[in-house]
């Protein structure tokens, strides 16, 4: 798994592929292509399909009257 950051953010790439073979696709299309994807990042004549990771903190609760 490869994971992208920028910025704050950071995103998990499903898949790349070179913008030279998608000269009429749509950025909605490329991201029809993997499941879960929703957005499309591109770092010079590759488009990387990933979806966002989101950041949460959670605290356990443990249940003492069992």
């Amino acid at each position: 798994m490869r994971i992208i950051k920028v910025k704050d953010d950071a995103y998990v790439v499903c898949g790349t592929v070179l913008a030279q073979k998608v000269t009429n696709k749509s950025t909605d299309e490329l991201k029809s292509w993997y499941y879960l994807a929703d957005t499309v990042l591109r770092n010079g004549d590759t488009y990387y399909i990933c979806r966002k990771t989101i950041d949460v903190e959670f605290e356990d609760i443990i249940d003492t009257k069992v």
